[in-house]
């Protein structure tokens, strides 16, 4: 028998299935590896007249040969044969265990961070469809957010409608004025919809607090005309990603009052520095070919002065010739 509770229990449920050999693993802690044996079938009484006539049946069917024995439901094509019956059992090596305990952690939280960004983009993308869509509007940016303090809210007013996730949204109007706004959406446990609670136009936005500027934080605070949230996001990046949205939204379509934001990280201003540094330079690049292209029909209003000015003088040297020719004629 095999040593170790594990590796016992393991033997003594392959005996009891009765095959004709045996496996049996031991756990050792040292190697941290199972050590798997294979042991000999139970000695089973049979009658000698019993072997002799199969002997003999099995020795005529193959022309003489002796029968072959039950295949070995234990072992593979190609495996190791076991011991016979009365000898020691063969030890098949060790069986490796794969991964260790902190890469099937970090895979698991791989797979979950995975999930969560899928489940996110998902769900942006129907919020997207539920509420702006059919408002002609056109949604630039959301975040997945819940409250770092309670809020003290009467029952009645939440109408007891039990958990909830809440996403802050940014979106513009498609009509000309474009106007911006953000919007409060919640989902409620057990439905698929998507409800819209509180909207603020962009010119109540009066300051942006990133709440650290030396490390990446998901907690912020939004402070309106008549509001003042403090939320945690459900990511670091997703709330620069949507900072960074909301600053060049904010540079783009407010003229003046523009919010304050403080205690932000220099890469969501330096972000938005990239996009307005392109934008410059895009718009250099049109005014460059737009002067070149005046002055290139500057010169060819001029050259086309000359041509007039040239074909009206031959035509006069013709007629003049034509007349002297006349004339000389005569």
């Amino acid at each position: 028998m095999l040593r170790g509770g594990r590796g016992g229990s393991l033997a003594s449920q392959a005996l009891a299935l009765g095959g004709p050999r045996v496996r049996g693993c031991s756990w050792s802690s040292g190697a941290r590896s199972w050590s798997c044996l294979e042991f000999p079938p139970p000695a089973r009484p049979t009658p000698p007249s019993s072997r002799a006539a199969a002997g003999a049946g099995a020795g005529a069917a193959s022309g003489g040969q002796p029968a072959p024995g039950p295949a070995d439901p234990c072992l593979e094509p190609g495996a190791p044969r076991g011991a016979a019956p009365g000898e020691e059992p063969r030890h098949l090596g060790r069986v490796p265990r794969t991964g260790t305990p902190g890469a099937r952690t970090r895979l698991h939280e791989n797979s979950l961070r995975a999930l969560l960004a899928w489940l996110t983009m998902s769900a942006k993308s129907a919020i997207s469809k539920e509420i702006f869509a059919p408002l002609d509007e056109r949604m630039l940016g959301a975040v997945q957010v819940k409250r770092r303090t309670k809020k003290k809210i009467p029952f009645l007013a939440t109408g007891g409608q039990g958990e909830y996730l809440t996403y802050i949204c940014l979106s513009v109007t498609n009509k000309k004025p474009t106007q911006a706004s953000i919007t409060k959406v919640k989902q409620f446990e057990g439905s698929t919809s998507f409800v819209r609670r509180s909207q603020w136009m962009l010119e109540q936005l009066r300051q942006v607090n990133g709440i650290d500027p030396n490390r990446d934080s998901a907690e912020f605070d939004l402070l309106f005309e008549n509001a003042f949230d403090q939320w945690v996001a459900s990511t670091a990046s997703e709330k620069c990603t949507f900072f960074q949205i909301l600053h060049h939204t904010c540079q783009r379509y407010l003229t003046d009052r523009k919010p304050e934001f403080i205690n932000c990280q220099s890469k969501i201003m330096g972000g938005n520095s990239i996009l307005h540094s392109a934008a410059d330079s895009v718009t250099s690049a049109v005014q460059k070919a737009s002067q070149a292209l005046n002055e290139r029909g500057e010169r060819l209003g001029r050259a086309e002065e000359k041509t007039e000015d040239m074909r009206n003088s031959a035509q006069q040297f013709a007629e003049t010739a034509h007349k002297l020719a006349m004339k000389h004629k005569c």
